[in-house]
This record gives C-alpha cells, structure tokens and sequence, in this order.
C-alpha cells in the first residue's frame, strides 16, 4: 500500500497557459510584458499564432509564408522580446495576446 494519494491523469488542458508562465517567471528577471509598438504587424501575427501553441509548419501554412520566414521571424521575435529561450518568449506573449 502507498503512503501517496492516488492522483488521477493529469492532461495538458488542465493548466492554463498564464499558470505555466506564472511558474516560469518566478525565476525570470523580465517581468514586465513588451510594447507591441517594438514588434512588426507580422511578428504581431506570428505571436499570436505562438502563444496558441501552433507549430512552424502551422503558422508558415496559416499565414501562406516559407517555413524559413516563419523560423526567421520567430528569432527575431524572440530577440525582440529580450526572451534568452522559446519557451520564454512564449510566457511573454501569452501574458501581452492572452
């Protein structure tokens, strides 16, 4: 017999996007959310299209763009945001489109 409580399958729908970059951020330095006015309209898109979960492949296909533009805008994106990784950038746009 274990002295643990069962626990029931946790799915990934169960936690919300902003609790997940909640957690992150306890250890970022960068709280505060980025000016979309540093951020091209198609960034803008990309970033939307991101903090969904979409993949590359998805987004380059939504938006009719090369996979190479959307990887290419992605790093800028990030750069842009002053994220150190994906995931980062991604907490920081969940946080600015929801």
């Amino acid at each position: 017999m274990s002295v643990f409580p069962a626990v029931t399958a946790v799915r990934r729908e169960d936690f919300a996007p902003q609790v997940v970059c909640e957690v992150y951020e306890l250890g970022s330095r960068r709280r505060t959310p980025v000016a979309v006015g540093e951020l091209t309209s198609r960034q803008v898109a990309i970033g939307r299209m991101m903090s969904t979960g979409a993949k590359d492949a998805a987004i380059a296909r939504d938006l009719g763009l090369s996979l190479r533009t959307v990887r290419s805008e992605i790093s800028a994106l990030i750069a842009g945001l002053g994220a150190k990784s994906r995931f980062q950038a991604g907490c920081l746009l969940v946080r600015r489109f929801g």
